[in-house]
């Protein structure tokens, strides 16, 4: 099959063998892949990428540099086939989480892995029990988004925040939308929204966001505090991976604040404690939501909760990825572009 492979810390399209459903597994046509912020620190940082998988233990991210890998794990296919004893739909449109388990058990990162190839292929093998069915309304390329926007969706939820709590959401990228949709589902009031791009401020606004900020203007938790209530205590979502963000927010938030970091800095940071401290704020480093917000987030997709379509700013085949991350270095035009392998 052809793919977009990370070779030699570089993006070329070739040639590589299509990937063999095992037990508890389908094989899947590629029918859309978001390009991920993670994608582009894999390919950017992959020596830190890896030695983190290393440091923490969870070898789910761990793959052989000097090897292929095809990247791509915000996903929507087509199942084509399964593996032995695996019930199936041939033609079934899913999305899926992106994990797979090999012949000895071992979980793998789909996208992140030498073995299971992600979605800049155009076949990719899939566990089973993984999967979701795309409701035949939902454009299948739309429904793509449901990956990126769950972590949003999720790290929300995971807090159990609602009416009269408040937040500040810093990266406006699919993630930080979805972050930002998700506090106004819950009722939250005040949000603020801070980005850099004006499409994206422009986004957060339609999603529900009540005061937007360009950071190189503004402070987002100065304009936070004009908007607050007295009392209010505040939760903050970092959606980016800026070094010294996490330790500058820590000076600034008010006390009792929970700052929950969702965005991957690669390089070694450093923060003072003892200012967190006399503060009694609470730090948490999200990976793991509750998984249930998966397939709730396709469902918002499905009822229209929140316009997936609108957040696509770009299409590209296999040919194109290349140019479209580097588009996203600095992504003043764009919010997700969206990788078709197969047209």
């Amino acid at each position: 099959m052809r793919a977009v492979v990370m070779r030699d810390r570089q993006l070329v399209v070739d040639e590589v063998p299509d990937p063999v459903p095992g037990p508890g597994q389908v094989l899947v046509e590629t029918v859309a892949c978001g390009i991920c912020g993670s994608d582009k620190q894999a390919l950017d940082y992959t020596d830190e990428f890896l030695q983190a998988s290393r440091d923490s233990g969870v070898p789910t991210f761990e793959f052989d540099p000097h090897r292929d890998v095809v990247m791509g794990h915000e996903l929507a296919a087509r199942v084509l086939s399964a593996g032995p004893d695996t019930p199936h739909t041939e033609g079934q449109l899913v999305v899926a989480l992106p994990w797979a388990v090999d012949h000895a058990g071992q979980i793998h990162g789909v996208g992140f892995s030498n073995d299971f190839p992600g979605g800049y292929g155009e076949r990719m093998v899939l566990q089973a029990m993984a999967l979701e069915p795309i409701p035949e309304h939902v454009p299948p390329h739309v429904a793509a988004l449901t990956e990126p926007l769950a972590v949003g969706y999720g790290n929300v939820a995971r807090t159990g925040i609602g009416k009269g709590g408040t937040g500040i959401v810093i990266g406006c990228g699919p993630v930080g939308l979805g972050t930002v949709a998700a506090l106004a589902e819950r009722g939250v009031a005040p949000i603020v929204a801070s980005d850099p791009s004006k499409l994206r401020r422009e986004t957060a606004l339609r999603l529900g966001a009540h005061r937007v900020v360009d950071p190189a203007v503004q402070d987002p938790v100065e304009v936070w505090r004009e908007a607050a209530s007295p009392g209010q205590l505040l939760h903050v979502w970092v959606c980016a991976a800026v070094p010294g963000m996490l330790n500058d927010l820590m000076y600034k938030v008010p006390r009792q604040t929970t700052i929950l970091q969702v965005g991957s800095v690669m390089t070694d940071d450093v923060i003072r404690p003892i200012v967190g401290i006399y503060k009694d704020i609470s730090l948490q480093m999200c990976m793991v939501y509750p998984h249930e917000e998966y397939a709730k987030t396709l469902g918002r997709i499905a009822d229209g909760s929140i316009d997936a379509a609108s957040l696509i700013t770009d299409q590209v085949g296999l040919d194109g990825v290349a140019g479209a991350i580097e588009a996203l270095r600095n992504p003043d035009d764009h919010i997700q572009i969206l990788v078709r392998p197969n047209g």
